[in-house]
């Protein structure tokens, strides 16, 4: 069997920043398709490291400046997302989303990625998700159960 997991990233101290968790919060009280399982938190991306090896696909669902009016959502895969050259490592939650798609990528890791990208509106330290953001939360449990 296919095995998936959807993993939220984000800090839930900085609004927005947190509605990969809050989406997992919500997919909890959910009854999912078999053989994909959840996975939510604050956590560095090394964690992600070593999460992913277990399974044949993951989703990240992750705040994303793309431009977009908040609470939108883009599906894409790290192909479409520039490469990091480990020189802007700040983050929230340790080692960043991109740096650690690009080691990844490097470690040819065999894992199937598709990234859920969420437009934040407010990333200031808060503990509530904006308000528009949190109104499009059931838009964006579709768009990542449509990926699965």
């Amino acid at each position: 069997m296919r095995k998936t997991v959807i993993i939220g990233v984000g800090s839930i101290l900085r609004g927005d920043d947190g509605v990969g968790p809050r989406v997992i919060d919500e997919m909890e009280k959910m009854s999912l398709p078999e053989g994909v399982s959840l996975y939510s938190g604050d956590i560095s991306g090394l964690d992600l490291l070593k999460i992913l090896p277990a399974y044949s696909r993951a989703i990240i669902v992750d705040a994303a400046d793309m431009g977009l009016e908040p609470g939108d959502s883009r599906v894409f895969s790290p192909k479409e997302i520039k490469k990091s050259e480990f020189n802007d490592s700040y983050s929230t939650h340790g080692m960043a989303l991109l740096e650690t798609l690009t080691l990844a990528e490097k470690l040819d890791m065999e894992t199937v990625i598709t990234i859920v990208g969420v437009q934040p509106g407010n990333t200031g330290y808060d503990l509530e998700l904006s308000e528009p953001v949190k109104t499009k939360i059931p838009q964006i449990i579709k768009t990542v159960l449509g990926s699965v």
